[in-house]
């Protein structure tokens, strides 16, 4: 049972550590990144790669448009 307990212990370390690992991929403050629960870094990455599918290059509705 120790050892069931170790292993969870362990497993929940490394799943945490996946977390914030990836809330630092996101472009928000470290302040804010730093505060977020898994549930919300799941849900701002999904958003995120959403908004990068349908914006690959980054621009955006009111973006300034760059050449000529």
């Amino acid at each position: 049972k120790e050892k069931s307990k170790n292993a969870a212990k362990t497993r929940r370390e490394k799943e945490n550590g996946e977390f914030y690992e990836l809330a630092k991929l996101l472009p928000l403050p470290s302040a804010i990144t730093s505060q977020l629960d898994k549930a919300s870094i799941i849900r701002l990455t999904t958003s995120y790669l959403k908004m990068r599918a349908v914006f690959p290059e980054g621009n955006h509705p009111g973006a300034p448009r760059e050449g000529p």
